[in-house]
Parts: structure tokens; C-alpha cells; sequence
């Protein structure tokens, strides 16, 4: 079976969620999301170092569109 879609997204990382998300408040759903690891996530799903927390305030790391309230902390562990 031969599918056919207008977009192509590689990686299902933030940028790449972010694309689709993008695509669908334009109208858009025509597209594929392809991430080759097991789940989304891409850098932040790969990489992880216990006990360092990020710089930047956990809720920036999300969609205006889609907010996660629940954080744990303020900077992200």
C-alpha cells in the first residue's frame, strides 16, 4: 500500500512536534512524522544527566497550545 502526504517531518523531537503542530492549527494534514527511536522526545529523550537540573524554567519547554502544568520543579531536572 502506497501512501502519499505533502510534508515529510524527520524527527519527532521538539522542532519536529512542533512543525506538526504548526501544520494542523494551519489546516494542514497531510503530512508524515517519522522518528526512528521508540518514542518522541529526540535530544532530551536520549540524553540525560541525574541530578542536573536545565537553565531555562521547565514551562518553556512546551506549546502555548498544549501547556503541561504539572511540573516538578522550576528548572527541569
Amino acid at each position: 500500500m502506497t501512501v502519499r502526504v505533502e510534508v515529510a517531518i524527520v524527527g519527532a523531537g521538539f522542532a519536529g512536534i512542533g512543525m506538526a503542530l504548526a501544520l494542523l492549527r494551519d489546516g494542514r494534514e497531510s503530512f508524515v512524522l517519522l522518528e526512528r527511536g521508540d518514542s518522541v522526545g529526540g535530544t532530551w529523550r536520549d540524553n540525560t544527566y541525574p541530578g542536573v537540573a536545565c537553565d531555562v524554567p521547565s514551562h518553556l519547554y512546551g506549546f502555548a497550545d498544549h501547556p503541561h502544568p504539572d511540573w516538578s520543579r522550576v528548572f527541569a531536572p
